[in-house]
């Protein structure tokens, strides 16, 4: 009888702009600078971790709202907000889900999965944070880990 083994694959972090992540103004959106392609390994899974922080007390909404944009062909992506703080589109974008930060000086991580929230792994996407803070973020990270399954 066959078994089949999920594997979670090496993480990886994901390009943003110069300091535009760990630097995030309250109300802004923020993408990685180039599309998280799917099409190599061709994962059963995309694991996205998100790592925030702000060394003033947050205020407002108390959180980061984590967006995904994706591209069934590699060049066509979902609309809405990748940059900026204009939300008129914004509900045009999938929520990944949200970090929680309620502490200031604390690193707040979340994990979301690709599959869960679309349905399926696309060609390609963006991860897009937006922070909702009230304060500025003073550092960001997102890493990605493939799942892959196999058959033995």
């Amino acid at each position: 009888m066959a078994t089949v083994t999920d594997t979670l694959g090496t993480r990886t972090s994901l390009a943003y702009s110069g300091s535009s992540l760990s630097t995030l103004a309250s109300g802004t959106y923020v993408a990685n600078t180039t599309a998280y392609n799917c099409t190599t390994n061709k994962p059963q899974d995309v694991i996205v971790e998100v790592d925030l922080a702000t060394t003033n007390s947050p205020a407002s909404l108390k959180q980061c709202s984590i967006f995904i944009s994706e591209s069934l062909d590699g060049t066509n992506f979902r609309s809405g907000p990748t940059s900026g703080t204009t939300t008129t589109r914004e509900g045009e974008l999938v929520l990944l889900g949200v970090v929680p930060m309620t502490t200031s000086s604390v690193t707040s991580i979340n994990m979301f999965s690709v599959r869960q929230a679309l349905g399926y792994v696309p060609n390609s996407f963006y991860v897009i944070v937006k922070n909702e803070t009230g304060v500025a973020l003073t550092s960001g990270t997102v890493y990605t880990a493939e799942i892959a399954t196999t058959v033995a």
